[in-house]
């Protein structure tokens, strides 16, 4: 018998900081739909909840851990072995009070064009959306006796630190900002022998209002070590910024500024690409003036943003977060287009544009600490090479930039995991280890 010696339950309330689409796979309203249950409220499956969680304690679905493993018999083990999981996750759902919102997506070419078949549209749950869910942490016999109940709570906690650091996200869109939340609160009740029956009311809502919150209790126990390196970079809109809304509303200006709660915001993607296409021509110069890279510069990009190739696919170890712009101020104006033979205005080529002028932002990135330092090191190296460039002005940002938009100046020194003046060591660090042994494979 390995029978059931207690069952904590913990009563996980969140709030998302950056926009969150958890796709239906259905196409009514936009081609990537919010998941919904069948009175139409949104919802985050418990699945995608436990592969995050499962995906972060990098634990396979062979290996023994506190979400369950399957082992099938092979030539180490002479029959099939397992353990079903000891944490139960349920549905993510929502309190109310949500602000629904569509984004559009396209893929540029270098020349910043868009490729032929890349546009689509995704329906978002905007920041600020508030949730709650549950997990149930199950204790068996076998467990108190080898040792493995502290050991489960321990990874649990980590979890909950990877989830507060904004390591864990859900949905899509994880690596160019989506999907981070962070724990307002955790409730916690134990039921066991002497308290059994009153599990029946265990996921009664109403008996969880005044429960004590112990959140500061689980993260101080996880002795937890961060995955990711974080790089802040304080900026300031030198001008105008143009990452344009296309659904616009009755009465209002023909192209928007992307706004969030009213807020205009860059996305980790428009960032994303400029960075990217940056750090190729700063790989593409460095092989020209002799450099020997670790790798061809085309892996070398796919590494650091990921990619997909028919059955291959790698997730970029480059996270970049949506960035809100503070203090900016609203500029609306009317523009045409001229014909450059004629000098005339072309017929049908007026539009009104909201935009948004001057204003502070922070650029958050973070980068994946693989199991070979020597990628990691020439990762950041690069990385900070281009957000050197943002900082200086010589890198612009959305659209309209042949007239200077998307273009900003430095509002203070670069951080890297909160320390400052160490963007000079990562990039020499870089330079090293450009040489054909250098990165790792």
């Amino acid at each position: 018998m390995n029978g059931i010696l207690k069952r904590k339950l913990l009563y996980v309330k969140v709030r998302f900081i950056s926009p969150l689409n958890v796709s239906s796979g259905e196409n009514e309203w936009t081609d990537s739909d919010v998941l919904r249950d069948y009175e139409g409220n949104p919802f985050v499956a418990g699945s995608s909840l436990a592969g995050a969680m499962r995906a972060y304690i990098e634990k396979k679905k062979t290996e023994s851990c506190l979400m369950g493993f399957s082992k099938p018999a092979g030539r180490q083990n002479i029959s099939d072995s397992g353990k079903m999981s000891s944490l139960f996750i349920s549905d993510l759902n929502f309190d109310g009070g949500l602000v629904y919102g569509v984004r559009d997506n396209v893929a540029l070419s270098d020349a910043k064009t868009a490729l032929s078949q890349s546009k689509f549209d995704m329906e978002i749950l905007e920041a600020g959306a508030k949730g709650h869910f549950y997990l149930e942490l199950v204790t068996r016999e076998e467990d108190r006796a080898t040792g493995r109940e502290e050991e489960m709570e321990q990874e649990l906690a980590r979890i909950f630190q990877g989830i507060q650091a904004g390591e864990i996200r859900i949905g899509s869109k994880k690596t160019r900002g989506f999907g981070q939340f962070k724990i307002e609160s955790i409730g916690e009740k134990n039921y066991m022998k002497d308290n059994y029956l009153e599990y029946a009311d265990a996921y009664d809502e109403a008996r969880w209002e005044n429960c004590e919150n112990v959140l500061k209790e689980w993260l101080d126990q996880s002795g937890w070590i961060p995955k990711m390196v974080q790089i802040e970079v304080p900026l300031q809109l030198k001008g105008g910024i143009s990452i344009r809304q296309y659904a616009a509303r009755k009465g209002e200006p023909d192209f928007t500024q992307l706004t969030d709660h009213g807020i205009p915001v860059v996305p980790g993607t428009s960032f994303a690409g400029a960075i990217r296409h940056r750090i190729k021509t700063i790989l593409q110069e460095l092989k020209n003036t002799g450099a020997t890279l670790p790798k061809e510069y085309s892996e070398i990009i796919d590494i650091a943003f990921g990619y997909v190739d028919k059955k291959r696919a790698c997730s970029s170890n480059i996270i970049i977060n949506e960035s809100e712009i503070k203090n900016a101020k609203q500029l609306t104006m009317m523009r045409t287009g001229v014909s450059r033979l004629e000098s005339a205005v072309k017929d049908g080529a007026l539009y009104k544009e909201k935009t948004y002028v001057d204003g502070k932002l922070s650029l958050k990135a973070r980068v994946k600490k693989g199991k070979c330092p020597e990628d990691e090191k020439w990762i950041i190296g690069v990385l900070l090479l281009a957000l050197k460039d943002l900082q200086n002005g010589f890198l612009a940002v959305g659209g309209q930039t042949a007239i200077g938009r998307g273009l900003f100046s430095a509002d203070g020194p670069i951080r890297i995991d909160g320390k400052e003046g160490l963007e000079d060591t990562y990039i020499a660090e870089a330079i090293k280890n450009m040489r054909m042994n250098g990165g790792g494979k």
